[in-house]
Formats: structure tokens, C-alpha cells, sequence
């Protein structure tokens, strides 16, 4: 009787600890609100989803081929969302949907391994970036075959930037290096290589006059401000934490860092100091968004966290 009550007791618990196992909610991984600014869009293992803004309320899901995804990003004008995933040690694909139809409109494969990351050139043009080293430019109408590959980077392309009014292209990864290309021939313009671990995220400062100022965060915990036209590092600021991810608030001098240990560090970009530490969520914050609008954020990272904060102005430690 005993040996049937422990071989009962050991199968329900094993039974807890599969269900337990499947339960867990894979990290978010990339996060972007809508044209409207009255919802937010996800991606991660689990697939592409739609919260309610501000009140994170999930709406609904859009289903995507690619079993791997890793970023999104809205066109200019807000007619088209892309998503970028594959499969990996495979193949790269990039899945395009209307909106707010979000009805699929095409797909672009031509990478050899997953895409990281996406940037449009414009409403016509994107450009993707994967593990597999190579960035490429496709055309919405010409989705058979990329007009343009660029070839350089000697590891994993993470993160790509565009400088439209210039036509440039600011690429980093995890051969540490930020390279910059002229998007119009192809050519690369520059190598900056002041990182000394791989590049995570790449933010370009909101219009203004002047130089373009693009900012990277790096392995390295540093945060490192570029006029990538000059090649030209202006400044940098070391945290005490890795960042994972940044972007620029809408007063165009401060940008927000989210990091390992799942806060925010709210930065001021002129004065490279930080202002204030905010904790987000558990765990690692993998991805933020600025709101168009208000200047609140949208924090997400570690077993699918969603949050939303909002950053005092002028604030310090």
C-alpha cells in the first residue's frame, strides 16, 4: 500500500513538474506600439501578439511561419508591420502584414540563418539583418530576391540603424564593431570598433540640427554616442550593469537603457550621467519602447513580462 501511495505520489509530481515545464512563458524579445499609440506589439517564442495601451491588456495574436522571431518594426506609414524570425542554422525570413488589417502581404527569405533585426528605408524599402553576417535590402515589390546584400561584419548582425536623410546605414553586432554604409552603392563608408563586447542595440537620436547622433549599448556596459557621417565617437557613459536595449525619449537629451537586471536607467545624453534607476520587471529587460506621444514606456523581457512606466522629467538619483 505504502509502495502504491509513493508510486501515486511520484507520478502526480511528475506530472506537475511537466506541466510546469510548458507552461513557462519564453522571453519577449522585441516591442513596438502601434501608429496610433493605442496599442502595443510583441514578439518572442510564443508568436506575435497585441496588448491594449496603457492598460497592457491582451487583444489578439497574429500567426507568423517562422518558429524563431526576433524583432518587429512598423513602416513610416504605418501601413505594413514586419516580422523578423526563421528558422535557425537554416534559414532567415522576414513575414509582412497590413495594418491594422494585419493580413499577410508577403515574405522575404534569402538569409541563411535567423534575422535579428529590421529598419525600413522608407515605405518601400526594408532591410534585415541576421546571425548569418549578411544585412539585406528588399523591395515590397520585388520580394523574390534582395536588390542589395551587404557583406562585412565577421559575426552575427544584432542591430541596424537608418540615417535616411543621408542615406546611411549604421550596423553593429557580436564582433563588437558599429560599420557604416552608404545604402545607396552598397560601400562601406567606415569601421568603428571602440566596443570591446558585442553590440546589442543601436538608437538614433529624433531630428535635429546637426550631425546625426546614433547611440549603441554594448556587452561592455557602456553606452556610446556617434556621429557616424564624421565617424566620430563624441562620448560614452559605463553603467554598472549590462544594457540590453535603449532608445531615445522624445525631449531628443536623454535616452533609456534597459538592462540585466530588469530596471530602467534613465540617461542624460549631453551630460552622459545617469538620472535615475527605475526597476521594470524581474529578470532580464530585453526590450522598450518610446510612446509616440506621452513619453511613457513599455518595458518587456524574462517569461513574457509586460510593463509600462512612466519616466519623471528631470529627474535624478
Amino acid at each position: 500500500m505504502n509502495r502504491l501511495l509513493r508510486g501515486k505520489t511520484c507520478l502526480l509530481l511528475c506530472i506537475v513538474l511537466a506541466n510546469s515545464v510548458t507552461a513557462a512563458t519564453p522571453p519577449i524579445t522585441s516591442v513596438a506600439f502601434t501608429p496610433d499609440g493605442k496599442s502595443v506589439v510583441t514578439t518572442s517564442q510564443a508568436g506575435v501578439q497585441v496588448f491594449s495601451w496603457p492598460t497592457l491588456k491582451r487583444q489578439r495574436s497574429i500567426k507568423t511561419s517562422a518558429p524563431n522571431l526576433h524583432c518587429i518594426a512598423f513602416s513610416p506609414n504605418g501601413k505594413q508591420l514586419a516580422v523578423g524570425g526563421g528558422t535557425p542554422s537554416e534559414a532567415g525570413r522576414v513575414e509582412l502584414f497590413s495594418w491594422p488589417a494585419a493580413k499577410p502581404e508577403g515574405t522575404f527569405q534569402g538569409h541563411d540563418d535567423s534575422v535579428r533585426s529590421l529598419a525600413w528605408r522608407n515605405d518601400q524599402q526594408l532591410l534585415s539583418a541576421s546571425i548569418d553576417r549578411q544585412i539585406k535590402l528588399w523591395d515590397l515589390g520585388k520580394q523574390d530576391k534582395a536588390i542589395l546584400t551587404l557583406s562585412g561584419h565577421s559575426r552575427s548582425v544584432d542591430a541596424v540603424c537608418m540615417i535616411n536623410q543621408a542615406n546611411i546605414l549604421v550596423s553593429a553586432g557580436i564582433d563588437q564593431s558599429l560599420r557604416v554604409w552608404d545604402i545607396t552603392t552598397g560601400k562601406l563608408i567606415r569601421n568603428l570598433s571602440q566596443h570591446t563586447r558585442p553590440v546589442h542595440a543601436l538608437a538614433l537620436r529624433p531630428a535635429e540640427d546637426g550631425l546625426p547622433m546614433v547611440a549603441s549599448a554594448a556587452a561592455d556596459r557602456t553606452i556610446r554616442f556617434w556621429q557616424p557621417t564624421i565617424g566620430r565617437m563624441v562620448r560614452y557613459i559605463r553603467l554598472d550593469v549590462e544594457p540590453l536595449n535603449i532608445a531615445w525619449l522624445t525631449n531628443r537629451s536623454q535616452i533609456v537603457a534597459s538592462c540585466v537586471d530588469g530596471s530602467i536607467r534613465v540617461i542624460d545624453a549631453d551630460e552622459v550621467k545617469i538620472l535615475k534607476t527605475i526597476p521594470a520587471i524581474k529578470g532580464w529587460a530585453y526590450a522598450l519602447a518610446v510612446h509616440p506621444a506621452d513619453g511613457s514606456i513599455v518595458i518587456a523581457g524574462s517569461d513574457g513580462q509586460v510593463q509600462r512606466l512612466e519616466i519623471p522629467s528631470h529627474s535624478a538619483e
